[in-house]
Formats: structure tokens, sequence, C-alpha cells
């Protein structure tokens, strides 16, 4: 398990995509792509956009370690979502405020936290400060990746593929 100081350090790490340039199609209910950072070999990361009737849209970011993988942030815009009952010395100030808290349908940014289960904590986008807060049409999917992918400092280059409707 990382400590939330790691975890935070590999959010901020400058990371490409393997391969190079990377087509992101919104009509594909998941995209799958592999990060890594040459002056940090040992790291390698899973960056991953889901998107169905069931969960409208999600994207996630891991680190991967041979099969095993450790969420470091994720956001979803629908589904349920309940946060821990309970607190410890990680916790960060921003989701104490949401200890036991239910999101139903409310969109919100899963964290990292060292002592708990994968990305069991979450708080809201408003909160969090997320820019993109709702997923009405495709442009918002567009802001959502391009938001994200600044969040967790993808320097690669993307091109995204309108869904045919």
């Amino acid at each position: 398990m990382f400590s939330n100081e790691l975890a935070s350090k590999l959010i901020k790490l400058p990371k490409s995509m393997v391969g190079g340039t990377a087509i992101i199609n919104l009509s594909d209910e998941k995209t799958r792509f592999t990060l890594r950072n040459p002056d940090e070999p040992e790291y390698e990361f899973l960056f991953e956009i889901t998107s169905n009737k069931k969960i409208t849209f999600k994207i996630s970011f891991h680190t991967q370690e041979n099969n095993t993988k450790e969420g470091l942030m994720r956001v979803d815009y629908k589904g349920g979502h309940q946060n821990p009952i309970s607190i410890n010395e990680s916790v960060p100030e921003i989701a104490k405020l949401f200890v036991g808290y239910f999101f139903q349908n409310e969109p919100h940014m899963h964290l990292h936290v060292e002592g708990f289960k994968d990305l069991a904590w979450a708080v809201p986008l408003t909160v969090y400060g997320f820019p993109v807060l709702n997923i009405n049409n495709n442009d918002d999917f567009i802001d959502a990746i391009r938001a994200f992918t600044k969040e967790i400092n993808i320097i690669s280059l993307f091109n995204i593929q309108n869904a045919i409707l």
C-alpha cells in the first residue's frame, strides 16, 4: 500500500502514453492506456475511461505492478458509493467532512487514502474543485477527459473521437 505522499508524487509525475499518441473513441465502452515516466521505470500506470448505461462516465488512474493495481484517483459521474464510517490520521481534511457520506448519482472524485481499501474515499466534485461537474453531451465528455489528464499530468498528445449518435 502506498503512503499518501507517494500517491501524490505519482499523480504529479509527468506521464506519457506507451506507444505515443493515443486515440480515445467516445463510442467505446472502455478505453485503457498504459502510462510511464522514463525517470521512474519501476512504476507503470493504467489510465482507463469507462462509459455505459449503468456508470454513465468514469475515469480511473491506477498504478500497475505485475497483475495487481492500486488506485490513485478516479472521477465518477453516476453510481452509488459510501465513504468509510471511520477515519485515521491519513484521511485528508477535504474528505473528513464526508465520513460515511453516501453518493447517489452525485459526481465525485475518489482519492487514495493510506490505510483504506482501494479508492474507498470520495468527495463531491464541487468540493474537490474539478472543473467539469456534469456530463450532458459529448463536449462535456471531452472536457472531463482533458481536465482529468491534466489533473494526473499526462503529457502525451491524444485524439478524442466523438461518438456517432
